[in-house]
């Protein structure tokens, strides 16, 4: 977990928290973007997703929640095509130092669309 080749992190439909437990989160201090599902039941939305976002050190950290996607969200066009978006944005934005790539994984960004939730989602699924 100290591998400094590593610079940036995004874990997607992420689970851990046994593994890890809070004191092993805390110590993450990569940037980190977090992308999951509301009705994910493969990864437990809150109890792993939201979990591990609380609970992870570093203070570089986003949750991006797709509202009402289950796991195999993969297997559908639209959430594929923004997954590759974030990816794209965030990756760009850490390794390539893109610094306008920030603006396409912000808050800003996220709030503009209704199927997409900044942060834990308090909503249903």
């Amino acid at each position: 977990m100290t591998d400094e080749r590593i610079r940036a992190v995004l874990p997607m439909a992420p689970e851990g928290t046994m593994l890890f437990g809070e004191r092993g989160l805390s110590t993450v201090d990569r940037p980190t973007l977090i992308l999951v599902g509301t009705a994910d039941t493969g990864c437990d939305y809150k109890r792993e997703a939201t979990y591990i976002f609380e609970h992870i050190g570093t203070p570089d950290k986003i949750l991006i929640s797709f509202i009402g996607e289950e796991h195999f969200m993969v297997e559908s066009d639209e959430p594929v095509l923004r997954m590759k978006h974030f990816a794209t944005a965030f990756f760009g934005y850490y390794l390539q130092g893109k610094a306008d790539y920030a603006e396409y994984f912000s808050e800003d960004f996220v709030s503009r669309h209704a199927e997409l939730a900044w942060g834990v989602y308090g909503g249903g699924q």
